[in-house]
């Protein structure tokens, strides 16, 4: 999987920018509303989407939340009820590898080598 990072001015520039590429827009979202990624999910993860994480103190944004194609959460087992934003995306982006293996793809080396070239001297 390859990340291409991008940075808009407004929310609304973002939602346009995914409604334009054709994308869905999924977003992390810890209420009633959001849908599980567990393993027996019957949550079909489209070839093409944009995940939105939200901010450790106060999640997405309403805005944000509004647009959603679809909200979703990773359960958690046990005693912990939260985890670092960093390990919580790490953990959705494993678990989306899981239920779409598809997505994980490989470049050819000479791809990986331009890539390389381009992201590593910035």
């Amino acid at each position: 999987m390859w990340l291409t990072v991008r940075h808009f001015k407004s929310t609304q520039d973002a939602i346009t920018a995914v409604r334009e590429d054709g994308r869905k827009l999924w977003v992390t979202d810890l209420s009633q509303e959001a849908k599980a990624l567990d393993y027996n999910s019957s949550i079909k993860v489209p070839a093409r989407f944009a995940l939105v994480i939200g901010r450790e103190t106060d999640g997405v944004s309403e805005e944000m939340l509004k647009a959603a194609d679809l909200r979703v959460y990773l359960p958690m087992h046990g005693f912990a009820d939260s985890l670092n934003l960093s390990v919580a995306t790490a953990l959705v982006i494993q678990k989306l590898f899981i239920m779409a293996p598809e997505m994980v793809g490989d470049f050819p080396a000479s791809t990986k080598k331009r890539l390389r070239k381009k992201w590593y001297n910035q």
